[in-house]
């Protein structure tokens, strides 16, 4: 019986750890705002709305892949997280996030693109 118990106290707790190994950057994310020369536009916005709504998504999977969809084009590229941080890798070119407030901040140069989780 003790030994039994000991059994299921292990497995138990490699559930736990196991479940704890998902990334917070898993699932699919869509663009909510970018920032463009220093000024914020939402999907609100009267005038860029439309066109930031549709500007990037990105699903994140567990294996490491993600598929980037943008001006109607998608891309199979690699991610690999650490803490708040993610990078995004193909052909050698990265592009860094961090979440902040739960979004996705993508710096590409001077701009920025918010992205939300989309569930």
């Amino acid at each position: 019986m003790k030994k039994f118990l000991v059994v299921m106290l292990c497995v138990i707790t490699a559930c736990f750890v196991l479940a704890g190994c998902s990334s917070k950057f898993e699932g699919k994310w869509k663009t909510v705002a970018a920032e463009i020369e220093g000024k914020k536009y939402t999907t609100s916005d009267e005038t860029y709305g439309e066109m930031i709504k549709d500007m990037i998504t990105i699903d994140v999977e567990s294996d490491g892949k993600a598929t980037f969809k943008a001006n109607g084009q998608s891309e199979k590229v690699d991610w690999e997280a650490d803490g708040d941080e993610i990078t995004f890798k193909k052909d050698g070119d990265d592009l860094k996030g961090e979440l902040k407030d739960d979004q996705l901040v993508l710096k590409m140069g001077d701009e920025k693109v918010y992205l939300e989780k989309d569930d």
